[in-house]
């Protein structure tokens, strides 16, 4: 079968017009598309209604068949001693983004007799879920499978671990529930020996302190937190000690404490790109997407109180240059997850952390890399760097131009990883930044006098 595969990747071409990255496996991972008289009932409901292609990594051993508008993500790391591909369909109409459909990985380190110890532990690791074991058929040649799931995230997903010929694949497919058409797609998988083993490819963890913390000069974030410091010297505290008075609003979602302000998160060299046609030190909110806007809105992330996910509706993002220093926006708080999560592969790396209160938790995506000393359980204030501006995220899916997400949430609860989930979605109005008037701005949806809203300029 591999050489037939190879015989037909050879005149494979670009993928439609679509920018696949191969990848750092180079000639062993191949994009597939494949015609054959004999397809899985997947492929032929799919073909009713578009064309289809097959995506497989020799690496992995796997291929599956998807619509050919899919978009597939290489991965340049190991995760928790599995690798794999993710396949995403895209959004239509986004300004970026798209929503992972299925992860197909082999487990190398998970052999068959350890898979149901891995599904009592995830089963125990959520008792407040209505989560559920389910033997599933898996491949063109029906191999058993096991699911388990949902697994909460910003996408969950259902887990399916598959014993083949010794190995042991994990397949997550996203969704709430493995309905009808997970389980058709988990039809069209094939599996094959890999072709050389994943540690030839010489992969560190997605989540190696080499692949999560900045290189280069070690004494940047201390710059940017000294300059911080220099620039609030005598400022009179900025967020309210107690709360209690904030609000439910419309569908579940809370309107925060109108005490209760959070902090410009750039430091004052941010934007210094003179061709981006913003002051240095200045952002804009909301772009590209401000509250309920795009993929924090009416695609799919405008969650208020789902209980599965993370619930992004009033989630603000924020333009800002790669490598730019990020803040933590409260005063003072617990980092619970810092790094990258399969079921919150589209915030890329992020950081979540709890405010000292313990009701309010904040999430800052995409970044490109975490500051050092930033991981679960450390302690941040106001003048602490977080980590550094990028474009982080599911693989080949854009997330538009460099910018920062921002979200807050409510009571979330938390993966056995500390990463949030659940909760509610929390609006918070009120905002601090360091120039002009040193002031506190109500956001809103229109710009008024005092009031803030997508295309408005703040600074640090």
């Amino acid at each position: 079968m591999r050489h037939v595969l190879r015989g037909i990747c050879t005149h494979c071409g670009v993928l439609r017009s679509l920018t696949v990255l191969v990848g750092i496996v180079g000639a062993t991972i191949s994009m597939l598309p494949i015609t054959s008289n004999l397809v899985s009932s997947a492929e032929a409901a799919e073909e009713r209604t578009g064309s289809t292609e097959r995506t497989g990594g020799e690496v992995v051993g796997a291929s599956i068949s998807h619509p050919t508008n899919w978009f597939v993500e290489r991965e340049q790391y190991t995760y928790n001693q599995t690798h794999g591909f993710t396949l995403w369909r895209p959004n239509s109409g986004a300004l970026h983004g798209g929503t992972p459909a299925v992860r197909v990985a082999l487990a190398y380190g998970l052999q068959p007799g350890q898979i149901e110890a891995m599904v009592r532990e995830k089963l125990a690791a959520y008792p407040g879920i209505p989560m559920a074991r389910e033997e599933v058929s898996v491949a063109e040649k029906e191999h058993r499978g096991v699911a388990v799931g949902p697994i909460p995230g910003s996408t969950p997903s259902t887990e399916v671990y598959v014993p083949v010929n010794g190995r042991v694949y994990q397949v997550n497919v996203y969704g709430v529930t493995l309905g009808a058409d997970g389980k058709e797609l988990l039809s069209t998988l094939r599996f094959e020996p890999p072709s050389t083993p994943v540690s030839s490819l010489g992969l560190p963890d997605a989540n190696a302190p080499e692949v999560l913390y900045r290189a280069g000069d070690p004494e940047l974030d201390e710059r940017e937190r000294a300059s911080h410091k220099a620039a609030t010297e005598g400022e009179a505290t900025f967020e309210a000690a107690a709360l209690g008075s904030e609000r439910r609003i419309a569908e579940g979602c809370w309107r925060a404490d109108p005490d209760f302000f959070f902090q410009t998160q750039h430091s004052s060299r941010a934007n210094a790109n003179p061709n981006d046609n913003i002051a240095t030190g200045w952002t804009i909110v909301g772009r590209p997407n401000y509250w309920d806007e795009y993929t924090h809105g009416r695609l799919g992330y405008g969650r208020c109180d789902r209980r599965l996910y993370t619930n992004d509706k009033f989630a603000v993002d924020y333009p800002l240059d790669r490598g730019d220093a990020v803040f933590s926006p409260f005063r003072s708080g617990t980092v619970t997850f810092a790094g990258r999560n399969i079921n919150h592969k589209d915030y890329g790396i992020l950081v979540s952390i709890k405010a000292a209160g313990g009701k309010y938790v904040n999430l800052s995506g995409h970044l490109s890399s975490l500051a050092r000393g930033i991981r679960r359980g450390a302690k941040v204030d106001r003048h602490t760097v977080i980590g550094f501006a990028g474009s982080t995220g599911g693989g080949d899916i854009p997330v538009g131009p460099v910018h920062l997400h921002q979200a807050y949430y409510r009571y979330p609860n938390y993966n056995s990883d500390g990463s949030p989930y659940g909760g509610a979605g929390l609006q918070v109005i009120r905002h601090h930044y360091f120039r002009g008037d040193n002031g506190v701005y109500r956001f809103g949806w229109e710009i008024k006098s005092g009031i803030k809203a997508k295309g408005s300029r703040i600074s640090f």
